[in-house]
């Protein structure tokens, strides 16, 4: 009897979960109606930037503030991510183009900030990806920036000197290796992988595979497709990847630090509008003369604007000059950034370049 009596309690349980689902189902044809009037008005409107980062951050922080439940907030952040990228599609289809094939950290990252509802498009080098941005055959390119250990990916930075896009997001991503192989560990005679996952794994490589020869490959994907058909050779690379080639896992989580996080930016033909809480990208340079470093940063540091990052690069114009790309916290519509700007762009020998403005992206 009392079998029978959990068979219906649990019954009941499942129906009302059913309900809920249901109407969870009908609020988001509801909010996908509202998404698709805000695209028809925009369009009416003349506005060609339908994707709006800050909207999205603002939307996102709300939500976390009032999530008092059992759902984790990056739980939250994913469903929700989903829900917009679906809605947002409705607005505009969009294409993204990130550093292939299928299944690298930066197809990852450009579908942890889009979702599954975007087409996407596999480039085989940065390059391509800014060609493909520039002449407006994506609508956002995703690249990565910088590594929380190894530091700027500096051909990023050098492309964004020269090339005509605006930074309008950045997303940060959690990176774990694992060693993938078709054989046991002792039998492994190659291994490969992206040189910056190298340096990211040295410690356990030079514990675990001293004597293996170490071969660069384009990507962490592209290195899984090496090893396809060579069964004395091994790759590192993502679960992603793992899955995606049906590769089995020799060794998980096999990066020297353990809080690894790669930071990469969202590139379009248009930056964010003010969010609440962003970041401003500049690069920014002046002759060499005593003082030049201490004159470009003068205006933030009397206006009390914090950077966040300054990383020097060769000009690749003339020997021994070089350019400051520069993070600081705010918009540059704020009126103390906008001052400051303005103030480096008055340089007589100064030259400034703004990248864009975006939210700042929070690690969950």
């Amino acid at each position: 009897m009392k079998d029978m009596q959990d068979t219906a309690s649990l019954d009941a349980l499942r129906q009302q979960i059913d309900n809920v689902d249901e109407q969870l189902l009908a609020l988001i044809h509801q909010r996908a109606e509202l998404a698709a009037e805000v695209g028809r008005r925009k369009k009416a409107g003349g506005e060609t930037a339908y994707y709006v980062p800050s909207r999205e951050a603002q939307i996102i922080r709300r939500l976390k503030k009032k999530n008092a439940g059992r759902i984790p907030d990056a739980a939250l952040h994913g469903i929700y991510r989903e829900i917009i990228g679906a809605c947002l599609s409705l607005e505009q289809p969009l294409c993204i183009a990130y550093l292939g094939p299928e299944g690298t950290f930066t197809h990852t990252a450009a579908r942890k900030q889009f979702g599954s509802t975007a087409s996407y498009l596999g480039c085989r080098n940065f390059d391509e990806i800014f060609d493909e941005v520039e002449a407006g055959r994506v609508t956002y390119g995703v690249v990565p920036v910088e590594n929380a250990f190894e530091g700027a990916v500096t051909h990023t930075l050098d492309l964004f000197v020269d090339r005509n896009v605006s930074i309008c997001a950045e997303v940060l991503l959690g990176i774990h290796h694992h060693l993938l192989a078709r054989c046991r560990m002792d039998e492994i005679e190659v291994l490969y992988t992206k040189s910056e996952v190298l340096s990211q794994c040295r410690k356990w490589l030079q514990k675990h595979l001293p004597n293996t020869r170490l071969e660069e490959a384009d990507s962490t994907a592209a290195a899984a497709e090496k090893i396809a058909g060579d069964p004395h050779a091994a790759a590192i690379a993502s679960k992603e990847v793992a899955e995606r080639y049906d590769l089995p896992i020799l060794a998980s989580n096999i990066e020297d630090h353990h809080g690894n996080t790669t930071r990469f930016l969202v590139i379009g033909q248009h930056d964010s509008p003010p969010s609440g809480k962003d970041k401003t990208a500049l690069v920014m340079s002046t002759t060499d003369r005593p003082g030049a470093l201490h004159d470009l940063l003068e205006p933030f540091h009397n206006r009390g604007i914090g950077l966040s990052r300054i990383e020097s690069r060769p000009s690749r114009k003339n020997l021994w000059e070089y350019v400051f790309f520069v993070d600081l916290h705010g918009h540059r519509q704020d009126a103390e950034v906008a001052a400051a700007l303005g103030d480096i762009g008055k340089m007589p020998d100064g030259f400034l370049k703004i990248l864009g403005s975006f939210p700042v992206a929070e690690r969950l």
